[in-house]
């Protein structure tokens, strides 16, 4: 995975705080996105075909670029946040409809068909305004995945507990004949939403008895989360160390993000020595939530024609194709699912090259493992996505998290 860099027409000096620009603004597409979530190459074709720069500032929450953007102090052509930020900012009025008339611009034209069925169902589902109408023509998925479980394979039961048991085999230790460590990502909405689902509820309910999904957290819930996390007493709670650690054995197994098992696990087919071993996997449940990045146009933007332009290149399923080969979180596109599709028909086609054949993995070899990259939520029955909250349901799951963690 690699940082993206802005390639300059002219002598440039680019910092993440502070950017020399010798280009005219018409030239220039200003981005904001997450760290190491867009191919060099795949940016340096866009800049070469519209003879543009892009100017990339990092963020690493949704949070984040939702404050960013409504600070109204930079003015963002392009921005790539989570699902939940993306209705919070069209019903608060950020956002511009896309070019969706203009035929330079054909992949925005088919924004109602492109993607692929299992995300496509829950964007309608989830992604509407208060009147229960769509606004598919503001944001464009980028990247997809579930809420998932990675584990280490080296103790004989933890994949059937896992596998049995979905995310409560995060909450209930008397599941395993053995002593487990098990880790919890500390992000406190994330807390809440995988206890309930352990439970079998939909992750969105404030209230146990009326399944509200407005207001504040009932006390029943908030006693039965601060009661659950004390016997469980998770033995590490982190972000990206979490994922590292269940690789290296460490953790038995954590609660954390689909892309995050892949990212791991491309770490670890570049590792030098790598002996073609990897003794961890994941599973996402069958009561499970799925999220997903899309690229959006705030108010902010001040070169309209060059982020739809830039839109419209990265839903070409070839541009698409190979900002996932690089990335390696789940497409979006029908057209790259078939293109990974076609690469597995050859058996030769290596997608993790090691260095040595011996230990590559191919195509076939990855898709056939990991049945769930090309669908998150192929083995789940019950699927959610998060919605947006309000400040004091948000500020209740932080009082949870701080007085235990």
């Amino acid at each position: 995975m690699k940082k993206i860099i802005a390639i300059l027409a002219f002598l440039a000096l680019f910092t993440i705080g502070a950017v020399l620009v010798l280009q005219t603004p018409s030239d220039i597409l200003y981005l904001l996105n997450w760290g190491e979530y867009i191919s060099d190459e795949v940016v340096a074709k866009f800049e070469e075909e519209y003879h543009c720069q892009v100017v990339l500032e990092v963020v690493t929450s949704s949070e984040a670029m939702y404050q960013k953007i409504t600070s109204n102090t930079t003015q963002y052509d392009v921005a790539i946040p989570g699902d939940y930020a993306v209705t919070q900012l069209y019903k608060e009025g950020w956002l511009m409809e896309a070019d969706i008339k203009n035929d330079a611009y054909p992949y925005i034209q088919q924004y109602d068909t492109i993607y692929t069925d299992d995300l496509k169902a829950l964007t309608d589902k989830y992604m509407v305004d208060d009147d229960n109408n769509p606004f598919s023509t503001y944001y464009f998925p980028y990247f997809w995945g579930a809420y998932t479980m990675i584990y280490n394979t080296s103790k004989p039961d933890t994949e059937s507990v896992v596998k049995s048991n979905g995310f409560e085999a995060l909450y209930n230790r008397s599941l395993y004949s053995t002593p487990h460590k098990i880790g919890m990502y500390d992000t406190s909405r994330w807390i809440v939403s995988s206890y309930l689902m352990a439970n079998g509820y939909d992750p969105n309910i404030t209230d146990y008895a009326s399944s509200s999904h407005e207001g504040d957290l009932s006390n029943e819930i908030q006693n039965d989360v601060v009661s659950a996390l004390k016997e469980v007493k998770f033995d590490e709670f982190g972000n990206d160390a979490l994922k590292r650690n269940v690789a290296t054995g460490a953790l038995d197994l954590c609660f954390t993000q689909l892309g995050d098992f892949f990212d791991t696990l491309a770490l670890v087919y570049d590792e030098a020595n790598f002996d073609g071993n990897v003794n961890f996997n994941c599973y996402v449940p069958d009561t499970t939530a799925a999220f997903f990045d899309s690229m959006i146009i705030p108010t902010t933007c001040q070169n309209y024609d060059l982020a739809n332009a830039f839109i419209n290149f990265m839903l070409n399923p070839e541009n698409a194709f190979d900002n996932a080969c690089a990335i390696g979180y789940s497409p979006c596109l029908k057209g790259v699912v078939e293109l990974y599709e076609e690469c597995a028909s050859d058996p030769n086609e290596i997608y993790f090259d090691s260095g040595d054949i011996s230990t590559s993995l191919t195509f076939a070899q990855f898709l056939d493992k990991y049945p769930m990259y090309l669908n998150p939520v192929y083995n789940s029955s019950n699927v959610y996505m998060l919605e947006p909250k309000e400040a004091k349901y948000l500020t209740t799951c932080e009082t949870i998290f701080n007085s235990l963690a």
